[in-house]
């Protein structure tokens, strides 16, 4: 009777305490850049039919201009080798890192923005699209920063390729990005290969950056949560003196 007494205090102890720990321990999708950072990106590197365009690019330059609750939005500024504009130059993105939209619309594109401290095997938004496959360290410019890795292999009728986007953790902003897709093409398959990375940024400073999933227990929670192990040892108490 003593066990039957004590394991229903303490299942009722874990309903309780599960109802406020499950919101804190949810994944929370935030920016980790602020205004002004940015990320410059060259050595564009196209091999196979098709990639001379690509291979002209000089530079693009990725530049936070606004945060807000869960968007951030993206200057795009970017030059030919020759020195002429890249069409486009000038335009802002707005991507919510929460829903995984581009300007409001659902977007299947793989960003170059996510949320900040993403760890492996979260999901990047949208939902049952993408993922953190792993987490390592890597130098860039002469700085080591903590990665999320996202690896993608794709399959379809006419083509395969796959997909390697490196995010800075700590920010989310892409640090480089490698794609190669291989035609069904007769009587000779045919391979494209596309490749670009960091060359400036200021996003390595000591700027304090928010994290979205190491748990933050609001004093509420801690409060109940004391509140019920007070319950559970007194209870156990109870039934040890009757006993």
């Amino acid at each position: 009777m003593a066990f039957s007494k004590i394991f229903i205090v303490f299942v009722l102890a874990t309903i309780l305490l599960a109802g406020f720990a499950f919101p804190v321990f949810a994944l929370q999708y935030n920016p980790g850049v602020i205004l002004g950072q940015y990320v410059k990106y060259s050595n564009f590197s196209g091999i196979g039919p098709g990639v001379e365009a690509f291979n002209d690019y000089d530079w693009l330059k990725l530049q936070v201009t606004n945060v807000s609750g869960k968007t951030v939005t993206l200057i795009s500024t970017s030059q030919y080798k020759n020195g002429t504009a890249i069409p486009g130059n000038g335009s802002t993105t707005v991507w919510n890192i929460e829903s995984g939209t581009e300007d409001g619309l659902p977007s299947t594109q793989i960003p170059p923005i996510i949320a900040a401290n993403l760890n492996q095997g979260d999901a990047i938004p949208p939902p049952n699209t993408y993922l953190i496959n792993r987490t390592e360290n890597r130098v860039y410019l002469d700085v080591s920063r903590t990665v999320g890795i996202l690896d993608l292999t794709f399959f379809t009728s006419d083509y395969n390729g796959t997909v390697t986007y490196v995010y800075d953790r700590a920010s989310g902003m892409l640090l480089e990005a490698t794609t190669q897709t291989t035609t069904q093409a007769q009587p000779q398959p045919v391979t494209t290969t596309f490749s670009y990375n960091v060359i400036e940024t200021n996003i390595f400073g000591s700027t304090p950056i928010p994290s979205p999933t190491i748990p933050e227990f609001p004093i509420q929670t801690v409060g109940a949560t004391l509140l019920i192990v007070s319950a559970i040892t007194s209870a156990l108490i109870l039934l040890k003196k009757r006993k």
